[in-house]
């Protein structure tokens, strides 16, 4: 108990104090911490300095919001497929949202809602394919780790070649697909709240069914778990949101299974509990790793998902051994 208090402490203190340091740091060196507290008192500064932080603002929530989606996302998967590998980026939904986005816009389809459907459709055939084919292989952690992966290499693989027939709009779909929140808008922010939130909100309502299937699914059959519909409509809830956040900013790696992982190590495996703790962790390690994105290679700036991938890919190995041994 005293160790999750000191959890919660932290994430407390630590989330705002991500979101003050992305709001302070970023190419424009003239515009840091003490203006932002000149602007937060009401005092006068420089239009260019309001625009600058309009900017980030907006940037921040787009990475808050990406960061807790993609959390949401991967705790769902990891607790209906009993299996702490799983992710968005991992299980390969991510990377069939990409593909159908790729295709929609090759396609003229650039609409938000066009480009959502089309990553809903990618990705929910993708996980499908991938589940499927992993129980034909006996199943288990590396089984649908390595079927995932392999898909991912796979749906990439044409996504490229499709891309290069963008033409034109290739270098910012380029950008777009290594994952950035550079270039989101605020009302594309606002259109995918409105598909994270209710989504995120019945994944809540299905916690106490979800917990149940950790003992297995004969023994929650057992107490009353519709445990075949509780499976599809999770997997169904988790992919709208990673295709959602797809649509938004690109496929981000990691973050999925970083953030579910330190919440049950930090608040057990209570489902509830280990949903919105890894939202708030994932909004605070997507935030992080926006600001890192856009000072490491300065004056330009790095994929959002290179960052991640060289601070989660350890922590895989790490996780897929325990795994193992446990």
């Amino acid at each position: 108990m005293r160790a999750e208090r000191l959890t919660l402490t932290l994430i407390a203190i630590s989330l705002p104090l991500s979101v003050l340091i992305s709001l302070s740091i970023g190419p424009y060196r003239s515009v840091d911490f003490p203006v932002l507290v000149a602007v937060l008192m009401g005092l006068p500064v420089s239009r260019l300095s309001l625009d600058v932080l309009t900017y980030r603002a907006i940037r921040t929530l787009a990475a808050g919001v990406l960061g807790a989606g993609l959390a949401v996302s991967g705790s769902t998967l990891q607790f209906t497929l009993r299996n702490p590998l799983a992710d968005p980026y991992l299980a390969g939904v991510a990377s069939g949202s990409l593909l159908g986005v790729t295709l929609a816009l090759l396609w003229g389809r650039a609409s938000f809602w066009d480009l959502y459907a089309a990553a809903i459709a990618g990705g929910l055939l993708t996980l499908l394919a991938v589940i499927t084919i992993s129980g034909l292989a006996g199943g288990g952690a590396v089984t649908l780790l390595v079927v995932g992966v392999a898909f991912s290499y796979v749906l990439s693989g044409l996504t490229m070649f499709f891309m290069i027939m963008l033409g034109p709009k290739l270098p910012g779909a380029l950008y777009w697909m290594f994952g950035s929140v550079a270039f989101v808008t605020l009302p594309l922010v606002e259109r995918t709240l409105i598909i994270l939130v209710p989504a995120a909100a019945a994944l809540a309502a299905l916690s106490r069914p979800l917990n149940s299937l950790l003992l297995g699914d004969e023994v929650a059959r057992a107490i009353g778990v519709r445990v075949r519909l509780v499976r599809l409509s999770s997997f169904a809830l988790a992919s709208l949101i990673t295709a959602a956040l797809v649509s938004m900013a690109g496929p981000v790696g990691f973050i999925g299974l970083v953030a579910p992982w330190l919440a049950k190590r930090s608040f057990g495996v209570r489902f509830s509990t280990v949903l919105w703790a890894s939202a708030a962790m994932g909004a605070e390690i997507a935030v992080l790793s926006d600001v890192i994105a856009r000072l490491i290679l300065f004056p330009s700036e790095a994929p959002l998902t290179a960052v991640t991938s060289v601070f989660g890919a350890p922590l895989l190995v790490y996780i897929l051994i325990k795994s193992r041994g446990e």
